[in-house]
């Protein structure tokens, strides 16, 4: 007996019994009638059962099936063997039968393969222990059995978490109390920066940060400065924070920031908002401050933001109390605690920041939306964040400042763009030291050049048109070309101002509807005035013509085309030009209409091409 088919047979046969019977050894029993050969073949057969795909004994270990493991073993089953399981949500790859037993719980089942000589850290493909996988769902014996046997405490997976960081984030108390009782090193910190105490904090486990507490856990910082203690303040966990700063090794440093930083968020974040509550905080903090009259702790100084409308911050009590029934005044205090406590370069002040603007925004105080917008962009391109939400949702904004009729000015369009452009800088810096992915490049660098020709369509609607030529665009435009900005497929601002397929953001249509309609001539016009080369051509050798020629007008719009390919041809567009597929924009042409203009003025433009009479662009 041995045929590949009839040992697949005799596998599945096993595994539908247990499933529809709860037995699958009679089957099994067959294998020992099987050679050599094809004994090892079932045992190694693997079975597929939805994500699950895994052999004999990785299947037996899951279901806590001891006397099947027995069975297996005994006919010399891989007990390294590999196999994809599902468990909890999760699809776990390269998991050995020990791994699958320690997460399911099955005590004898991780006995015997231990004492067969399994390995007690093999680990899957991210790197998770047969420790970890019991310390999941806190099963204390198996835990406990495994670092009897060796298991390593401080094993890291592949976020450099270990199974005390589990333990703690799983509210598992006396898992983790075992766990650093027996050599788990308890202030470990995993890619973020998290370490144990941080994931108890996180999730809202009194008693275990209490006893991580006693067993020596410290007050870590993450990259973004948030110890355990302020990470419950940016979180407006108050029990936790409140538990924390009664404890003994808190300074009164630590809890003033901690109470000043907790009122400061909650008067900016959109679940826990309670303006009376964060004023109280922010109170019970600058009375810490002023607890000894003749040596107070005072804050440090920052300078005035404009966007908190160069506010200061208080600076005592009867400064404070003077904000008190003012909830703007409080909301923007707290900004500007934040910024104070946590630095004015970390990403963690934008959501706050955003939340309060987008309120007012809903309250049509577009102006002071606008301010907490480019600050939080500001943060975010101060942070080398490559695609920032805050720039999206500003042009958002702007266009529907513009639909609606509500006023917006030409300096706060080019104020914008200013910050956009240092923002490009920055990511060609990112890129050229190969710190993105081509994914994330494509994806920010199309992000700024999107927005960057939206922000010029909507320029044009706010700017008088005889006065372009004399405001900041022009100059903003040209540093901002010189940065060489092109989409994935090599198309410049002018192919996308030109083509009439350039998209609109989708999730705001509504928006922009009547506000930026494609092509723009208009932002032509600019574009080309600052610079750019109207024969310039994308990955598929078109140029900003060929994309403009295949525009097909509604009878009001053919004006838009004439006006379009006639400023192209005057400033030299070369209709000559062929792409890769080997087409001339004439080729290209969709309408008559198109191939009309294009005969028209085809000889004019070679020959002003030849006398070097190009012209100029004319607003």
């Amino acid at each position: 007996m041995g045929n590949k088919a009839s040992v697949r047979d005799v596998v599945t046969t096993a595994y539908q019994a247990d499933r529809d019977e709860g037995s699958y050894l009679p089957p099994l029993d067959l294998v020992k009638y099987f050679n050599a050969e094809s004994r090892k073949a079932a045992l190694e057969t693997k079975i597929k059962d939805g994500d699950d795909l895994a052999t004999p004994l990785i299947v037996a270990a899951r279901d806590g099936k001891l006397d099947v493991v027995k069975f297996l073993l005994r006919y010399e089953a891989n007990i390294e063997g590999r196999g994809t399981i599902k468990i909890y949500g999760q699809v776990i790859e390269d998991c050995t039968a020990l791994w699958v037993a320690a997460a399911k719980g099955h005590f004898d089942v991780v006995r015997l393969l231990i004492e067969q000589n399994a390995e007690v850290d093999r680990r899957t493909s991210n790197d998770s222990t047969p420790l970890r996988a019991a310390v999941f769902d806190g099963h204390l014996d198996i835990v406990r059995y495994l670092v009897e046997n060796g298991a390593d405490v401080n094993a890291r997976n592949n976020f450099n978490g270990t199974p005390l960081m589990l333990a703690c984030h799983n509210g598992h108390l006396d898992v983790a109390s075992y766990l650093v009782e027996h050599g788990a090193s308890i202030n470990l910190q995993d890619n973020d920066g998290y370490s144990c105490l941080h994931y108890a904090s996180k999730q809202g486990h009194v008693l275990l940060v209490c006893r991580l507490l006693a067993l020596g856990a410290k007050q870590t910082q993450t990259p973004d400065r948030l110890t355990p203690l302020l990470d419950a303040s940016n979180d407006c966990k108050i029990e936790m924070v409140e538990c924390f700063i009664k404890r003994p090794e808190c300074s009164k440093e630590q809890r003033i920031d901690a109470l000043e930083l907790l009122g400061a968020t909650i008067a900016n974040d959109s679940k826990a908002y309670d303006i009376e509550k964060a004023f109280s905080f922010m109170k019970r903090g600058m009375e810490e401050r002023y607890e000894d009259p003749s040596c107070p702790l005072l804050k440090k100084k920052m300078e005035p933001v404009e966007a908190y409308q160069n506010r200061t911050e208080s600076q005592t009590l009867e400064e404070l109390s003077l904000l008190e029934g003012d909830n703007h005044a409080i909301q923007m205090e707290g900004l500007m605690i934040r910024e104070r406590i946590l630095g004015t370069d970390n990403t963690i002040l934008r959501y706050p920041i955003r939340y309060r603007g987008a309120v007012l925004a809903d309250c049509k105080k577009y102006e002071l939306c606008v301010g907490l917008w480019t600050r939080a962009m500001e943060i975010a391109m101060n942070c080398n964040v490559p695609k920032t939400k805050e720039l999206e949702d500003l042009t958002d904004l702007f266009a529907h400042m513009i639909q609606k009729g509500h006023s917006l000015s030409s300096q706060t369009i080019e104020n914008i763009f200013e910050k956009l452009i240092d923002g490009k800088r920055k990511l060609s810096e990112k890129l050229k030291s190969g710190e993105l992915e081509e994914e994330q490049k494509n994806e920010a660098q199309e992000t700024l050049l999107f927005n960057a020709l939206y922000l010029l369509v909507m320029y044009t609607k706010v700017q008088v048109s005889s006065e372009m030529k004399n405001g900041n665009m022009i100059d903003l435009l040209q540093r901002f070309l010189c940065l060489e900005p092109r989409t994935r497929d090599g198309n410049t601002l002018l192919h996308l101002a030109a083509w009439h397929k350039t998209p609109v953001p989708r999730d705001t249509v509504a928006n922009w509807r009547g506000v930026c309609e494609l092509p723009c001539v208009m932002t032509m016009k600019l574009i080309l005035h600052a610079g750019c080369d109207v024969n310039s051509v994308n990955a598929q050798g078109n140029t900003p013509l060929h994309l403009a020629v295949t525009f097909v007008p509604e009878p009001e719009q053919v004006e838009i085309l004439k006006e379009m390919l006639e400023l192209l041809l005057d400033l030299g567009a070369d209709t000559k030009l062929v792409d890769k597929n080997g087409q001339t924009v004439m080729d290209c042409c969709e309408t008559d209409d198109a191939r009309c203009i294009l005969s028209a003025k085809g000889r004019l433009g070679a020959m002003n091409i030849e006398a070097g009479k190009v012209r100029k662009v004319r607003f």
